[in-house]
């Protein structure tokens, strides 16, 4: 299961992002705190929906719900038994069967165990380093009841704290800024408070240090970071009553820190210097006010079809056969006796197969046939079914995949002892 959801992240992440980045062309640059919050459901889709799709089929389930009353599997299916699974080794099929193998299994946990664990260290190291800087620095003042502290440690200025949010300036840059520059720093800072961007970021930073390996978390954090420090400024700005005032602050900002940012993993009003430049651009480009308000309508849709998204995956895409349809009862355990073994070695067989479901409107205008691969372990449970030989139409071979999950096998018999197998089995269709 653990492979699928792996596998599944890899193309399914692409294609989260590349429909988020779609639909946002639709939304206004000047929104960025839609944007954010669009992109942090894209992020949480990310991690949700390839274990949506290897674990459950209720999309596969509701389509059924909807297209009952078209169905049929009256006499038209043959379900025929080929062959064990002992000379399916080649190509793309030994490839996925090798994934599916305990040492395989056990390397890649290791190696998914090893990059979170470093990924969640050095979260773990930053927060530790953040709540020591605070408990050294020194109180400067408050703003509107947030106190704000000096450090020597700080190389700039940082919100921390979800609890007791706190504001943390270093203590140069405190020296040699202007009141007014002061003032503009500080109100960055409680922008990010207002939007309970620290609690949100540790949500951002647990989920890259869990999927490392997905280049499409990384993506979609950085468009995070992006949008999330635009709508911060336009917060900053709204409040201090002129962007070109402001933007001169982030001008002056970037001129006085000139040691490398310290990589604490907490929002800030300064990231990278080319990011600053663009942001400065983006508040110079259009002197009106932007939209610093989330659009719930715009968000709800996103949210909706990514919802939507996961349902037709789970509907085209199979999951694999641990996965229940809402309520419907897994597979049958067969159970291989080998105290009375009358036949020492046997290949394994579906001694219960379910016939395809699929609705008349669905039906191949002409006779195809389908081939599926079934991994049955030692209980005669099928533990994998995928496409081995494709009929043309996926609907087809998604009815026949999940007829191979539904249907009792008796397992392989090596001198009366039951071992794992893949086994294939046809269905063919006739209009």
């Amino acid at each position: 299961m653990i492979i699928t959801v792996v596998l599944n992240a890899l193309w399914q992440g692409g294609l989260i992002v590349g429909f988020t980045a779609v639909l946002l062309q639709f939304l206004s640059p000047r929104s960025p705190a839609t944007r954010y919050a669009a992109w942090f459901a894209a992020l949480v889709a990310i991690c949700a929906m390839p274990v949506a799709t290897a674990t459950s089929h209720w999309g596969a389930a509701l389509l059924a719900a909807l297209q009952h009353h078209a169905r049929t599997n009256a006499g038209i299916f043959s379900l025929v038994p080929l062959r064990a699974a002992s000379s399916v080794t080649r190509g793309a099929l030994y490839f996925f069967d090798a994934l599916y193998t305990t040492q395989a299994f056990a390397v890649i946990a290791a190696l998914w165990f090893a990059g979170a664990a470093a990924g969640l260290l050095r979260l773990a190291v930053s927060l530790h380093r953040i709540a020591a800087i605070r408990r050294d620095a020194v109180p400067f003042s408050h703003a509107d009841g947030v106190p704000i502290f000096v450090s020597d440690g700080l190389a700039i200025p940082i919100a921390a704290g979800i609890f007791s949010p706190a504001i943390v300036l270093p203590a140069q840059l405190a020296q040699n800024l202007t009141n007014d520059q002061l003032v503009c720093t500080i109100e960055h800072e409680l922008a990010h408070l207002r939007r309970g961007d620290v609690a949100t970021n540790l949500v951002q930073r647990i989920m890259e240090a869990l999927l490392f390996w997905n280049p499409w978390v990384h993506v979609a954090g950085r468009r995070l970071v992006c949008e999330r420090e635009c709508a911060c400024d336009d917060l900053a700005a709204m409040r201090i009553g002129d962007s070109a005032d402001y933007a001169s602050c982030l001008a002056a900002l970037g001129r006085l820190i000139t040691s490398p940012p310290s990589p604490l993993l907490t929002p800030s009003a300064f990231g990278s210097r080319h990011a600053l430049v663009n942001r400065i651009e983006r508040l110079m480009a259009d002197r009106t006010r932007n939209d610093s308000s989330l659009n719930y309508v715009a968000l709800g849709a996103v949210t909706m079809l990514l919802t939507a998204m996961t349902l037709v995956l789970q509907a085209l895409i199979p999951a694999p056969l641990g996965a229940s349809p809402l309520g419907v009862p897994t597979n049958a355990t067969v159970i291989a006796t080998n105290g009375a073994c009358k036949t020492p070695n046997a290949e394994p067989a579906a001694i219960d197969p379910a016939a395809p479901d699929l609705p008349k409107s669905q039906m191949p205008p002409h006779e195809v046939s389908a081939v599926v691969a079934v991994t049955v372990d030692t209980n005669g449970r099928a533990t994998a079914a995928r496409v081995y030989h494709s009929s043309g139409y996926p609907n087809v071979d998604h009815a026949v995949v999940i007829a191979a999950e539904k249907s009792k096998y008796s397992p392989k018999l090596v001198n009366c002892a039951p071992v794992q197998s893949t086994y294939l089995f046809k269905a063919n269709f006739a209009p």
